[in-house]
């Protein structure tokens, strides 16, 4: 039969003091830091799945960021774009009126300097910047004026692709069209090639004012050109507005998503302090049982002492 020494009691009972004394201080730790996952060791099978929740959150706040901004930017666009619409429509208006044989000379006159004008607030309304300074219909070249003075598109922003920002796990959306989907004709009817709507205006302007002898074919044509961008416009105002439906429901999803990972990490990682009192208050018990046993086996003064 094996003997239980005085020595080895005593060894043991040490042991317990100093594994009491960890869990208060841990319990300590937990309540005031609110984190009881602190290391793998704690628990490897929940701190692996905090981790993970970790990232996605991050994540999460990241598609959150992308979703406000790509909002932003996108609302930003439409509102130009509807600008554009409006001063496309009176420049129809004027050629639609230049087309009238009771306009004297002073009429037309007055109208190519209405016309001026507006092609001086369309250009400006092309190549409006945001307030990065990065213009709203470049695409991949935002830093890249879209438009000059004589109305040419950037070669720049013509070989430019659509900015897609993330803000879901494999959803995208654009943020950033380029300028020559919307304001250019791949044939116009005014130039009989590749032209702006810029460039158009133009050839308007100089028909109001020079009145050549086929002026009546040049507003026929400045017409159609108008609609067909006007048509242009139209349709990326209809997919940015589409866009900003499906970021409204994302920013919805996200919100959801968010709550549930937060709660899960609560869960997992957050102290439960009403628990870790609890377990706090039992080590302290504890340990006061074990060196209180240790006084009574050892008689030793600095146990009394302590007590």
């Amino acid at each position: 039969m094996m003997r239980v020494s005085t020595s080895m009691i005593y060894t043991q009972g040490l042991s317990n003091m100093q594994q009491q004394q960890n869990t208060m201080l841990q319990n300590q730790a937990q309540i005031a830091s609110g984190i009881k996952l602190t290391n793998p060791a704690d628990d490897p099978v929940a701190f692996a799945q905090a981790s993970n929740l970790a990232v996605q959150s991050s994540k999460d706040q990241q598609y959150s960021t992308n979703i406000d901004n790509a909002t932003g930017k996108v609302q930003v666009q439409e509102s130009t774009l509807g600008s554009i619409t409006s001063l496309l429509q009176s420049v129809r208006d004027v050629a639609i009126g230049a087309n009238n044989a009771a306009q004297s000379g002073t009429s037309l006159g007055a109208l190519a300097d209405q016309l001026d004008q507006m092609q001086k607030a369309l250009t400006a309304q092309m190549n409006s910047t945001d307030e990065r300074g990065e213009y709203l219909f470049s695409g991949t070249a935002a830093r890249q004026q879209p438009y000059d003075a004589s109305g040419i598109l950037n070669p720049a922003v013509s070989s430019a692709t659509p900015v897609n920002l993330a803000i879901a796990d494999g959803q995208t959306v654009v943020v950033n069209q380029p300028a020559g989907g919307m304001f250019q004709l791949a044939t116009s009817a005014s130039t009989g090639g590749s032209a702006s709507i810029l460039q158009v205006i133009n050839q308007l302007k100089t028909a109001i004012t020079t009145q050549p002898a086929n002026v009546q074919t040049v507003y026929a044509n400045a017409q159609k050109d108008i609609d067909a961008v006007m048509n242009q416009v139209t349709d990326a105002r209809g997919s940015m507005g589409n866009t900003l439906n499906t970021l409204d429901a994302a920013k919805n999803d996200n919100s959801a998503q968010n709550i549930i990972t937060q709660q899960t990490l609560s869960t997992l990682r957050d102290t439960d302090v009403a628990t870790a009192i609890t377990q706090l208050n039992q080590s302290y018990i504890n340990l006061q049982a074990t060196q209180q046993s240790m006084v009574k086996i050892q008689g030793l003064s600095l146990f009394n002492y302590l007590r």
